[in-house]
């Protein structure tokens, strides 16, 4: 049988749960005025508004007094929680432009930017934009999402410029704790998500890829160090397996619903509400990340707007499998081919291996 033993020490400061974050003085950061008069001279350099919205280009040169805090960030995202809110960037009082610059000096101290799209947008806006499109992606819309890691990145951010009228907060909860759980509660459930599921690729890949891939993708899988890493999103789990005509088991949908059930739990998830210029950087191999349902504002005020960053971590980041960089040949990013996603939300969720709409638990 796979090994199924609980997390070892290298995860201890990973392996949080709700109790421990109560306060949120825990996971929050202000910036100082000395910083922030560091990024003012950044959202006013000549590159905040001569920049591609989707590639701000090279990256911003930071004040010292910026480089050490973000030197201290990344720290923290490496080996302290796996996660920070960062607070207090003017971002109601700057432009469009200056916020994604902002975002941007962020983004390079902290990793480096990879691409989200074959079109190759290493930042893109989270809004939406469902009724533009015929199949949405799920991001895309205001429906709720389950918790689950980026496909492609070893790092995340999401940089609130404009929050919805009611809901979108996000949640997350740490995957080396649900780990854990599934270990105390179902090592027979575990097992099967290590040994992985053949993910499909929705038109993303690589030029002559398969539409699926052709090796196992395990949701958790150890390094060297015995370092836990994550990578879970349930959809191309379930659209994968129906591709190839190998329909998930019994079993394997079991494994995935409990999986959900308890990184949804109260005793696990954390959430909060993000206002403008509030920053979450997270860890994408030991956290997960989740929205709740929102409703946005009417037509004619701004929408709601998050960037959203994928980040590879510098080097000595963190060890992570070469498997679970499904998309690219064991790199981060998806590859640049200018193909278009393939998505059909409403067949994927009328198939009981996606799990359906998400529910995280939060509605009022």
């Amino acid at each position: 049988m796979t090994n199924v033993q609980a997390s070892s020490a290298a995860d201890a400061s990973f392996r949080w749960r709700a109790a421990d974050l109560q306060d949120p003085a825990r996971y929050t950061r202000w910036w100082s005025d000395e910083e922030l008069a560091a990024f003012e001279a950044i959202a006013n350099s000549p590159a905040a508004s001569a920049h591609q919205a989707a590639d701000p280009g090279p990256a911003p040169v930071l004040a010292p007094v910026l480089q050490r805090a973000l030197d201290a960030i990344r720290r923290e995202l490496q080996s302290g929680l796996g996660f920070v809110l960062l607070r207090g960037l003017p971002f109601e009082r700057w432009s469009v432009d200056q916020a994604r610059m902002a975002t941007w000096a962020i983004a390079h101290a902290t990793g480096v930017p990879v691409t989200q799209t074959a079109q190759g947008a290493r930042l893109v806006d989270v809004m939406d934009t469902s009724r533009q499109q015929a199949s949405p992606r799920q991001f895309s819309t205001s429906q709720e999402l389950r918790l689950h890691t980026d496909p492609a990145s070893d790092l995340i951010g999401l940089a609130c410029v404009n929050p919805a009228a009611e809901g979108g907060d996000s949640v997350l909860a740490s995957s080396v704790s649900v780990h854990d759980a599934l270990a105390k509660q179902r090592p027979d459930l575990l097992a099967l998500l290590y040994e992985g599921f053949h993910w499909h690729r929705f038109n993303e890949g690589r030029k002559g890829d398969a539409a699926v891939c052709e090796q196992r993708v395990p949701v958790f899988a150890r390094n060297e160090s015995g370092g836990i890493s994550c990578r879970y999103v349930r959809s191309p789990i379930a659209a994968g397996h129906k591709e190839i005509g190998q329909p998930l088991t019994d079993a394997q949908v079991e494994a995935l619903d409990l999986f959900d059930r308890l990184a949804s739990s109260p005793e696990l998830r954390i959430h909060f509400r993000m206002g403008p210029g509030d920053i979450v950087l997270v860890n994408n191999m030991t956290v997960m990340h989740a929205r709740t349902q929102f409703t946005d504002h009417p037509e004619g005020q701004a929408p709601r707007r998050i960037f959203r960053l994928w980040l590879q971590g510098h080097p000595g980041f963190r060890d992570v499998p070469p498997v679970l960089n499904y998309f690219n040949g064991g790199e981060c990013g998806i590859p640049v081919t200018g193909s278009q996603a393939a998505y059909d939300v409403k067949s994927l969720y009328a198939d009981r291996a996606s799990g359906g709409v998400a529910n995280l638990g939060l509605r009022q």
